[in-house]
């Protein structure tokens, strides 16, 4: 995550069907848990970086990172905050190639799936609106980024050099085309990351950077769910 000045806009969803769903809003009980990727999410961009292209339809998620860097994300209801676990699809098509993820201006990934938890007192404060850039700024606050990237073993944690002691990369796939579905405990790996509990799940995003290397990015993220 680039250390520079936040733009935030609100993301456009496009391809046919995703101006006619709700939010969390579905036929099936079984799907109540979805994430959707609609108009509802977030766009943060970095002063003086070119911003990703995210392209959102309703179940799937797709970006292009070419020298880019950028974050979308979604501040999550009330009725999905008390959630420890989390599943979704992803599969990169176009890959960067292994980086140092704890160093400044190294820290290329294909995706990041960012999990944020908040104090419980906090939490009732943040809201849809509510900045995640702020967020990212409050001592108070953990992120726990399962990534596809870097250059270390699996199952590696690798504290970003932007907030190493609250934002910390969860090394989930190698720096390489795949296509993988995902199931995590995110309660046993906040504990195992950080030393501390998940508190409250508060919001979700997905990020790509390919400013460093350069090089493009072509990825997607479906069928998104915490529980």
């Amino acid at each position: 995550m680039p250390n520079d000045t936040f733009t935030r806009r609100r993301a456009l969803a496009t391809g046919l069907g995703a101006a006619l769903a709700t939010t969390f809003v579905t036929a099936s009980p079984a799907l109540a848990n979805t994430v959707a990727f609609d108009a509802a999410w977030d766009h943060l961009t970095f002063r003086r970086l070119a911003p990703n292209r995210f392209e959102l339809r309703q179940s799937t998620l797709s970006v292009i990172a070419d020298g880019s860097s950028s974050i979308l994300y979604r501040i999550l209801p009330d009725a999905l905050r008390r959630a420890t676990r989390a599943a979704w699809s992803w599969h990169v098509e176009s890959s960067v190639p292994p980086s140092d993820l704890s160093q400044l201006g190294n820290d290329d990934r294909n995706l990041g799936m960012f999990f944020v938890s908040a104090p419980a007192d906090q939490a009732a404060g943040i809201r849809e609106g509510s900045s995640i850039a702020r967020l990212l700024r409050n001592r108070s606050v953990k992120v726990l980024m399962y990534t596809w990237g870097g250059d270390r073993p699996l199952g590696s944690v690798v504290p970003s050099p932007h907030a190493p002691d609250r934002l910390r990369n969860l090394i989930t796939r190698s720096a390489q085309p795949g296509r993988f579905s995902e199931s995590v405990d995110l309660a046993q790996d906040f504990q195992r990351v950080f030393g501390a509990p998940l508190e409250t799940l508060v919001a979700v995003a997905v990020s790509s950077n390919s400013e460093n290397t350069p090089a493009r990015v072509v990825a997607h993220v479906s069928d998104l769910r915490v529980t």
